[in-house]
């Protein structure tokens, strides 16, 4: 039993294969690929900067959409922008940072739309603007 187990959840586990290289010894984009039901589709990507640095790594549904979480990074590392997806549009929470790792700012989306409100930053840290993005808000602007 446990080596049916076993059999099962290797059976789906990506093949990873490059897209792109930089170079014969540097990848430049990397895909993960699964095969469900016979039908192959990538379930992930990685892209590097030329000298092997992350440049961002998201995840797809079986449509290609984005989906899921998805990091950007600087060409030094540091985390850019993190945010979610789900069926290819934009949701939940969205963070994006300064290059030295101070938050610039954030909110949420709603099914690709900006939601609530949104907080925008100095480089210090400290409140630059808020800004409210609630339907009752928008439909109060548009009037």
């Amino acid at each position: 039993m446990i080596s049916l187990i076993l059999l099962c959840a290797c059976e789906n586990a990506p093949e990873r294969e490059i897209i792109e290289n930089w170079s014969p010894s540097q990848a430049k984009v990397v895909g993960y690929f699964v095969t469900e039901n016979e039908v192959r589709w990538k379930q992930k990507e990685e892209k590097f900067y030329e000298d092997g640095t992350q440049e961002y790594a998201g995840t797809f549904d079986k449509e290609g959409n984005r989906d899921g979480e998805w990091r950007f990074y600087y060409p030094t590392g540091q985390l850019w922008s993190l945010g979610s997806y789900k069926n290819g549009l934009k949701e939940g929470k969205k963070e994006v940072y300064w290059p030295d790792g101070m938050k610039r700012y954030e909110g949420q989306y709603t099914n690709d739309e900006k939601t609530g409100v949104w907080h925008f930053y100095n480089k210090d840290g400290s409140i630059l603007q808020k800004m409210d993005f609630s339907a009752a808000t928008k439909s109060s602007k548009e009037n």
